[in-house]
């Protein structure tokens, strides 16, 4: 609890009832004889609590009742008490729940991540299409020692509680839900800095949902693969002094003269000389080259609404590929040459086939007009 100075202090024997909404004094609980609020039916006057607990604290009883539950504590830590054996009872069922609980948080993350349905026709172990979930617990209930007894339990009603409803399994993925969540957030303040996207799309009940997605930006991007280059010297037994040369893309994040990994390889192996990838800088000319000409550009544009002309719409895409067998369009790449080369090919090869996949379209009518008129000028040239 907290003091009027600021001052925190650890007052075990405090503790509060979140169903009662009140206060209890655990020691004078357990031992009491007077009839006082924090030891029968809890205290709910928060504002005159700090009294409250001020008079509790001064008083004899009080001291008596705490000096009897820290004897019963350290007894029942030394096997020393009466209820020795009853504790560690007690103590072992903990155990036993808290590794049935473990093993369905484990199949539920199980499922949940290669995305399978959890509950089938039926709700009960051991009877035909019972789902995904019953049906893990049935097979570890084969092996597993715990599962064994749990399963035991359960069939011979020893046990009430067996944590196999649909009801136990929504909880435990809102627990998971919730525990990624934080870690999410968690990231994302310490990224400070993020962007959102959102959009909504109706589901099968026709209900719309709303998606959210967060993205950040990861400044420590280069710090990473640095290090993971370092590591994997190491692991390889490699000095990184003996390094005379470094190549690498031309993303700022691996060339970056500042703050890229090849200038961190730089300020500890001055040799290491920095090549840019021969390869990846002709592949950046060359689409550079290419955004030039405005006949280039008009060009490779005119590919592109073609492409997006037929990707927009699965039955436009059945239709393309109804009229056009072997190469597909492809869509264009503001770094990858190699791409716009594809797209032409799949023009400049099956111009006949892509006209009546065209044609099609145009019968069909399956396109907006302002895309009709891309259609008639593919197929007047």
């Amino acid at each position: 609890m907290t003091m009027k100075n600021g001052a925190k202090i650890n007052r075990k024997w405090l503790v509060y009832s979140v169903s009662a909404d009140a206060d209890y004094c655990f020691g004078c609980q357990l031992f009491g004889r007077s009839n006082t609020s924090l030891s029968s039916n809890g205290f709910r006057s928060w504002k005159n609590i700090s009294d409250h607990l001020r008079s509790c604290v001064r008083s004899k009883e009080h001291s008596e009742n705490l000096q009897k539950w820290l004897h019963l504590v350290e007894g029942l830590k030394k096997n020393a008490t009466i209820d020795s054996v009853n504790q560690q009872l007690m103590n072992n069922e903990i155990i036993h729940w808290r590794m049935v609980l473990r093993r369905l948080f484990a199949i539920v993350c199980h499922l949940a991540e290669r995305n399978l349905a959890f509950r089938g026709h039926s709700e009960h172990l051991y009877e035909p299409r019972n789902g995904n979930f019953l049906g893990q617990v049935e097979l570890m209930a084969q092996f597993d020692a715990v599962m064994i007894e749990h399963v035991r339990r359960f069939k011979s009603q020893e046990a009430r509680d067996h944590y196999l409803s649909k009801r136990v399994q929504n909880e435990i993925i809102s627990v998971i839900a919730q525990k990624i969540l934080d870690a999410i957030v968690a990231l994302i303040k310490r990224a400070k800095y993020f962007s959102v996207i959102m959009d909504c799309t109706p589901d099968c009940n026709h209900t719309e949902q709303l998606s959210i997605v967060l993205r950040i930006a990861n400044c420590e991007e280069d710090v990473g693969l640095f290090e993971t280059f370092i590591e994997h010297l190491k692991k390889l037994q490699l000095n990184i002094s003996d390094c005379r040369r470094q190549s690498y893309d031309n993303g700022s994040n691996m060339q970056g003269k500042h703050q890229g990994v090849q200038r961190r390889v730089l300020d500890i192996n001055k040799k290491a000389m920095y090549v840019p990838c021969g390869s990846h800088s002709l592949n950046l000319v060359i689409c550079d080259a290419a955004q030039s000409s405005v006949q280039s550009v008009t060009s490779f544009g005119q590919l592109q609404r073609l492409y997006n002309l037929f990707s927009s719409s699965v039955q436009r895409w059945e239709i393309m590929q109804a009229h056009v067998k072997k190469m597909t369009v492809k869509s264009l790449s503001t770094t990858r040459w190699e791409c716009r080369i594809d797209s032409v090919k799949a023009i400049r090869y099956q111009m006949p086939e892509m006209v009546k996949a065209l044609e099609a379209l145009v019968e069909h009518a399956m396109v907006k007009k302002p895309m009709l008129s891309l259609c008639q000028s593919v197929m007047d040239s």
